[in-house]
């Protein structure tokens, strides 16, 4: 029980580490593989037409153009990794659907006693299901909705959790810009590691994005409250500087809990990315920064079928 109650330990910590300063559980329900929308900050709410919607907004997957894949992977800190893979399919002109598998392993854990000796190894990881629908109400208005599963173990034991997303978009008008708003991870567990299960990450979410007149400039901002942690604010900056070139900027406000006053503590928060698009496939960087705790790695690489 202690070493059990231990490993939970060290993993809340790693997931603190890069996911929040909250108390709730599953943070693989928020924890952003998607490279273009973590360069972002988690502010593109109002973002359409990508399958990073799948992780923002899910009513911006109704805006995808048709068949289109991806793969990433997040060198995250404390040598955990996630790999990501989503997979979107249109069923008629307004309609599309579209899945994707999470992956997050935390690596080995020596096991040890009560009084301290070791005897081998451990691991613990986490696995989620998603599975999405996108619809076109009408021409400026785009709804969605993402069911959610996930499956933790630590050293052979169990908790899982079931949520939801749902979310939509509408196109204003007024100077190109684009409202989006979003619950997320809305549901219950289903089973715990020992006998009180944890509350999940609900957040309820509110951006717009707006490009900037006669510049290649994409401007999106959003605010979210989210349970046991509180407000957070999200901005972010994507340039276009050719036609198959983008370069991306963020911020998000968990940057100021994540400080310490050390001097490695300047780009907590701050994030950045590249995206490059060769004929059908895209290839997607983002760098985030989370202070004296080390920096976050994402690679991606997706293509229109």
């Amino acid at each position: 029980m202690r070493r059990l109650l231990l490993a939970m330990t060290i993993v809340g910590s790693s997931l603190t580490a890069f996911a929040s300063s909250g108390t709730t559980g599953y943070e693989l329900f928020r924890t952003d593989g998607f490279a273009r929308s973590a360069a972002l900050a988690g502010s593109g709410l109002a973002y359409s037409g990508d399958l990073s919607c799948l992780q923002t907004n899910p009513a911006g997957l109704a805006a995808l153009s048709g068949r289109t894949a991806t793969a990433s992977f997040t060198k995250h800190v404390l040598d955990v990794n996630q790999g990501t893979l989503a997979y979107a399919s249109r069923l008629n002109d307004k309609l599309i659907w579209a899945a994707g598998v999470d992956y997050l392993s935390y690596g080995s854990f020596d096991r040890a006693d009560e009084n301290g000796f070791k005897n081998g190894e451990f691991g613990a990881s986490d696995f989620q299901l998603r599975g999405s629908v996108g619809r076109v109400v009408r021409p400026d208005l785009r709804i969605g909705g993402t069911l959610k599963y996930q499956y933790r173990d630590i050293d052979g034991v169990a908790a899982t959790a079931v949520a939801v997303d749902a979310g939509a978009q509408y196109e204003t008008g007024f100077n190109y810009w684009t409202v989006g708003v979003a619950i997320k991870s809305f549901g219950a567990a289903t089973s715990a590691f020992l006998e009180e299960k944890d509350d999940l990450p609900t957040s309820y979410e509110l951006g717009f994005a707006v490009p900037l007149e006669h510049l290649p400039v994409k401007f999106s901002v959003a605010g979210a409250y989210v349970k046991a942690d509180g407000w957070e604010g999200r901005g972010g900056l994507e340039i276009s500087f050719a036609p198959q070139f983008a370069g991306r900027i963020g911020y998000s406000t968990i940057g100021i809990d994540q400080r310490t006053g050390l001097s490695s503590d300047a780009f907590a928060g701050f994030c950045a990315g590249l995206g490059l698009r060769v004929k059908r496939l895209s290839f997607d960087y983002a760098l985030t920064s989370h202070g004296e705790i080390g920096f976050l790695n994402r690679f991606a690489i997706g293509t229109s079928l």
